[in-house]
């Protein structure tokens, strides 16, 4: 009898399997620059997809003549025209908590347990907050407090303010880290790629017209390096890991 291998025991799930998704991010275009030809690519198939923001974007403009509270409202404005080009129908859900590195992390995780419960998703999506060398605390704290809340949301105690509103625990199946330098999936969106660039496109804030053609090709070369010898002509890559690879696991990772 062959003993089984540790990673046997417990198999990555299949991104592309997924029916019901929710897309975390910190910031109104953070999902679309690092999983967005593959959220158009699930949208296309029927997946039920919810994006969550959870700032409100308001740091992110370089005119210092234009206020926060606007920069916000034009944020919000592209988050939507960036969502519907990447065929996302559900409502935006926004947390609207401050731009610019000071996020509370048990406030952010208990807004995220309550959008899990909600909207049930059987998959996460969110920012690996591992990664190395990320210097925005928005992006570590958010993917962080995403994690946690995937590996907790099923208890019914914790967050018990949920309970008490009648909202209750939901066992999330999958969380897929976009972002990472560790991924175990590789997604072909040769198909949807000009769909992702669209979608940027739509954040005018965050992208003036001269930074436009370094950026798409940066993000373009690294598709097509992460597709070679897939088979395919470019990908996106992310982290697949279960809830139980989230919580005294030291094989995660080598997953």
């Amino acid at each position: 009898m062959t003993t089984p291998r540790v990673k046997d025991l417990i198999p990555i799930p299949a991104l592309e399997e997924s029916r019901r998704l929710l897309v975390v991010q910190a910031h109104p275009d953070d999902a679309d620059i690092g999983a967005g030809a593959t959220i158009a690519k699930l949208a296309a198939s029927g997946v039920d997809i919810t994006l969550l923001t959870v700032t409100d974007g308001g740091v992110g403009y370089l005119d210092a003549s234009v206020p926060p509270q606007e920069v916000a409202r034009m944020r919000h404005r592209e988050a939507q025209e960036a969502a519907h080009t990447l065929g996302i129908t559900n409502p935006l859900l926004w947390l609207d908590f401050p731009d610019g590195g000071s996020l509370p992390l048990f406030e952010v995780r208990a807004g995220i347990t309550r959008a899990i419960r909600q909207t049930k998703p059987d998959t996460v999506m969110v920012m690996d907050p591992w990664l190395l060398y990320e210097a925005h605390s928005d992006h570590r704290c958010v993917g962080l407090a995403t994690a946690e809340a995937c590996l907790l949301a099923n208890f019914p105690h914790f967050c018990p303010q949920d309970l008490e509103a009648g909202i209750g625990p939901h066992q999330v199946n999958a969380v897929a880290f976009y972002g990472t330098a560790r991924p175990n999936t590789f997604i072909d969106v040769t198909d949807t790629w000009n769909t992702k660039m669209a979608a940027i496109m739509k954040h005018e804030s965050q992208f003036p017209e001269e930074s436009r053609e370094i950026f798409t090709a940066y993000l373009t070369a690294k598709a097509r390096e992460l597709a070679e010898g897939r088979g395919f002509e470019l990908a996106e890559a992310f982290k697949v890991v279960t809830h139980i690879h989230l919580h005294f696991n030291v094989d995660t990772e080598q997953y």
